[in-house]
């Protein structure tokens, strides 16, 4: 039996950006029903996935396969990049972000803002994050 060893970089996208990222999602629900109620229908039953590549020192040192269910994230593959999201108008499209780790640290302990303002503090953030698309 093949067992991987979950790394510093593992345990950090899984144990607290997975269950932040779930925690600002019911933050949005709460402020926003109708908006999340629409959007969620508009993803479910799709398999959608989105890649996270994690880099130190402009090194990778961590990638992931965010599987959705909905707005919600049904699995995490660690070790993988895969990346294939349905967009109602343009198809199937394969986004990843990659995010320095102490900025994906620095992302998550900013949790308070996110909640308080999304979109001001995402818009604050987005410059930390590099979106590549699969071909």
């Amino acid at each position: 039996m093949n067992m991987k060893v979950m790394t510093e970089v593992d345990r950090l996208v899984l144990e607290k950006f997975v269950p932040f990222r779930e925690r600002i999602i019911d933050a949005v629900q709460s402020k926003h029903p109708h908006i999340f109620t629409m959007i969620n229908a508009l993803m479910a039953g799709k398999q959608n996935k989105v890649g996270l590549q994690v880099t130190e020192g402009g090194k990778m040192v961590g990638e992931y396969t965010i599987n959705l269910d909905g707005m919600r994230i049904s699995r995490t593959d660690t070790g993988k990049l895969e990346s294939e999201f349905h967009h109602p108008f343009l198809g199937i499209v394969k986004p990843y972000a990659i995010i320095e780790r102490g900025k994906l640290e620095k992302l998550i302990a900013d949790e308070p803002a996110f909640s308080a303002d999304l979109l001001a503090t995402m818009a604050r953030h987005l410059p930390d994050l590099t979106i590549k698309f699969m071909t």
